[in-house]
C-alpha cells in the first residue's frame, strides 16, 4: 500500500502538489520527511534540494538514505564533495553502496568536473574506499582520473592493485584525453608484474586499439605487430584478429595465415581472411590471396566459411 501510494503521489500532476511538498518538507521529521524527500527526488523537484541537503547528516538512517538518493538525482558536481565526505564517514555497506550510486548518477551528468571531489577517496586509509574510488574515477574519465588509477597499480594493498589493473584494462574512453590509457596498459603488458596483470593489460590494450577510431590503419597494424610476441593465448589472439583483421594489409594477411594454422583460433583467422579476400586489397598480390583462401578451405571447421572461400577462389581471374 505504501509503495502504491508513493507511486501515485509521484505521478500526481500539478504545481499545487509540488508547492505543498515544498511547504511541508522543512518541518517534517522521521518517516514523513523520508517520504517527502523521496517524492522530491522522484518528481525531479530541483527547488527542494536546499531543504533536502541537511538530511545527508540526519540521525535517522532512512531519512539519510532518501536524501542520498535524492541528491544523486538532483545534484551536480558541487554536491559531490559532500557525498564523498559522507562516504568516508560511513561504515555500513548498504549506505556506502547508496552513496556510490548517487555519485555515479552525478558523474553521469557532470563527467570530469567531479574528479577533484573524488581524488581524496583514492588516498583514504581504507582499501575498500580506495577501490570505490577506482570505480568512480573510471566513470568520470579524463587525465586526472586516469593518473590516479594508474598510481593505484602501485598501491600497498594487493586487492587495490588488482582492481586498478582491471579498471585500466576496461577504461571507458569517454573523453579524447582518455587515449592516454594506452601507454600504461602497454607498459604493464610488457612488464615483469603478475601474470594476471600482464594478461589484463594486454587485453585492455588490444581492445583499446580495436575501438580507437583516431588511429590510422597502418598505426593500428604497427601497434598490434609490436605486441604480437606477447600474444600467446587464444583469447588474446582473437582480440588481435578483431583489432586488425579487416585492414587490407600484407602484414595482416601474413598474421592471419599464421593464426589459421593454430586450431584454437583457426576459425577466427579463416573468417577474417575470407572477408579480406572479398574486399579490395590492392597491396596483397592475387597469388598470395589465393594461397590464403586455399588455407581457409583446408583449416576452417566452418562449412559456410569454406564455401565462401571456394566461391572466391573460383571467381579469381
Amino acid at each position: 500500500m505504501a509503495q502504491a501510494a508513493l507511486g501515485a503521489l509521484t505521478r500526481l500532476p500539478g504545481n499545487d502538489v509540488e508547492a505543498d511538498l515544498l511547504a511541508r518538507l522543512p518541518a517534517a521529521t522521521g518517516k514523513n520527511r523520508q517520504v517527502l524527500i523521496t517524492l522530491a527526488g522522484q518528481r525531479h523537484l530541483d527547488r527542494a534540494l536546499d531543504a533536502i541537503f541537511p538530511s545527508l547528516q540526519d540521525t535517522d538512517a532512512g531519512v539519510r538514505s532518501a536524501a542520498v538518493q535524492a541528491v544523486g538525482i538532483l545534484g551536480n558536481d558541487s554536491h559531490a564533495p559532500h557525498l564523498v565526505a559522507l562516504l568516508q564517514e560511513s561504515r555500513a555497506e548498504k549506505e556506502r553502496a547508496d552513496i556510490e550510486t548517487a555519485l555515479l548518477a552525478i558523474i553521469g551528468r557532470t563527467g570530469t568536473r567531479t574528479v577533484p571531489a573524488l581524488l581524496p577517496l583514492a588516498h583514504n586509509n581504507d582499501s575498500a574506499m580506495r577501490i570505490i574510488a577506482l570505480h568512480l574515477l573510471a566513470s568520470a574519465g579524463g587525465p586526472d582520473a586516469l593518473a590516479a588509477v594508474q598510481a593505484a597499480v602501485q598501491d600497498q594493498d594487493e586487492s587495490v592493485q588488482d582492481e586498478a589493473v582491471r579498471t585500466l584494462s576496461t577504461w571507458p574512453n569517454n573523453w579524447p584525453e582518455d587515449s592516454a590509457v594506452a601507454e600504461p596498459l602497454l607498459a604493464l603488458a610488457k612488464s615483469d608484474a603478475k601474470t594476471s596483470h600482464q594478461v589484463l593489460a594486454l587485453r585492455g590494450y588490444l581492445q583499446y586499439l580495436q575501438g580507437n577510431k583516431q588511429l590510422k590503419d597502418e598505426e593500428k597494424v604497427s601497434k598490434v605487430t609490436e605486441v604480437l610476441p606477447l600474444v600467446t593465448r587464444p583469447e588474446e589472439r582473437r582480440l588481435a584478429i578483431a583489432a586488425v583483421g579487416s585492414i587490407p594489409s600484407p602484414v595482416v594477411v601474413e598474421m592471419l595465415v599464421a593464426f589459421a594454422a593454430e586450431p584454437a583460433v583457426a576459425d577466427d583467422a579463416c573468417s577474417a581472411i575470407v572477408k579480406l579476400a572479398g574486399s579490395p586489397t590492392p597491396a596483397v598480390s592475387q597469388e598470395r590471396r589465393q594461397e590464403a583462401l586455399q588455407l581457409v578451405v583446408e583449416k576452417s571447421s566452418s562449412d559456410e566459411t569454406k564455401k565462401e572461400a571456394r566461391k572466391l577462389l573460383k571467381a579469381a581471374p
